[in-house]
Formats: C-alpha cells, structure tokens, sequence
C-alpha cells in the first residue's frame, strides 16, 4: 500500500519495502540507537514466547522505519492510500491516517508478533482499508470455517486472539508514547485492538446482519 499526500509526499508501505526497512534498521545501530534498542518498554511483553530473554519486541520492527514520517501528520489529516496486489491496482480511496495506518498495525501484530501471528491465517481475503462491518464479519466466518464450526474452538480461538491483540497493542502503544509526537500510528493500534475487541458472540452477530443485508 501506498500512501499520498497532498504535499506530494508518498510512503511507501508495499510488503516488501516493510520487511527490508525492518531489517535494516534492526542490524544498523545507527538508525536503533541503544537506548531505543535496550529500553525495557520495547523488551517483550507477556504472552511472547521470548519473555525474559534480552530480546527486542518483533512487533515494532515494521513500524520503526516509518515513525519519523508518520509522525508529522496527525491521526485525522487526510490521505489518498493506494493498494496495489501482485496483479496489480486494486482499489484507491480517499481516508485518513489512523485508518491508512491500522494497515501496518496489523502487520506488525499478525505477521511479525512473536504470539499473534499464529492467528494471521484467519485474515485470509481481509484486505486493507475495508469497513469495519466487512472485516469483523469476513474475520469471523474464517475463525468459524476453519474451526469447522466446533463451538468450543471457535471460542477459544476468539479468546486467545483476543488477549495476544490486547496485549500486544497496549504494549506497543506505550512504545510509540515514548517515541512519537502525533497520534496516528497510536490510534491505529487503538483500531487494531477494537477489531479484535469486537469478536464476541453479541456482536458478531450484529455485524454478520449488516453484512449480509448489503449483499
């Protein structure tokens, strides 16, 4: 994904960039200095399966080489965002930040969280920047499909995402605290945790309604 601002300026978020940015600035001390790299708040948290070991937590690694960027607009400046899939454009809309950021949120906890992203399967046909209605209904439809409707399953599939979101969002929202001066990445994270936030029973049910009246 892509996003345009109206200053000309574009961040690039395609997947690729992401993971070597993230990389880079891992292996280079310059780009982490020390007293990011051996804070205590960015060590793991407590569902990682790293926890006591002197590891960095892989769930900021995607969003480090962007703050310095993402942090001169705030959550509700406009943006034009731009997904491109590997046959090419996509769809092109008109949003804000916090929106066009809860993108990277999401990557960062479902592909790079040490625990989360054991959950990343169930997003399978979720794509950025779809109405919330859309994602928590396609979300859980997956976690029903691929717990092939076992109610215990689906349940705890539910509560084990539940917690690992919670968990890793308040954690790396203290991070970004600390490092950012805008709200953007922040309230991104906020979104990422209401989504999570949204799978209970009472709720989906809702959702599922709105979601299948529209079709």
């Amino acid at each position: 994904m892509y996003l345009h601002f109206a200053d000309g300026s574009v961040i690039d978020f395609s997947e690729g960039h992401v993971r070597d940015l993230a990389e880079e600035y891992w292996r280079n001390p310059s780009k982490l200095p020390p007293r990011i790299k051996e804070n205590d708040a960015f060590k793991t948290c407590s569902v990682c399966p790293f926890l006591g070991q002197d590891v960095f937590c892989s769930a900021m690694k995607p969003l480090l080489p962007f703050i310095e960027q993402v942090d001169q607009f705030n959550s509700y400046d406009k943006v034009t965002a731009v997904y491109v899939k590997r046959a090419g454009l996509e769809y092109v809309c008109e949003t804000n930040m916090q929106t066009a950021l809860q993108y990277v949120t999401n990557i960062a906890v479902f592909e790079y969280c040490e625990d989360a992203k054991q959950f990343r399967r169930y997003f399978q046909g979720i794509e950025p920047l779809l109405d919330m209605t859309e994602v928590v209904s396609r979300l859980f439809l997956n976690i029903y499909w691929l717990n092939k409707g076992n109610r215990r399953k689906i349940a705890k599939t539910i509560n084990d995402m539940q917690h690992a979101v919670t968990v890793t969002s308040k954690s790396c929202v203290n991070r970004l605290n600390l490092m950012c001066q805008k709200d953007g990445l922040i309230n991104a994270y906020v979104r990422t945790h209401i989504l999570a936030g949204f799978l209970s029973v009472n709720v989906v049910d809702t959702f599922l309604d709105r979601y299948f009246k529209k079709t």
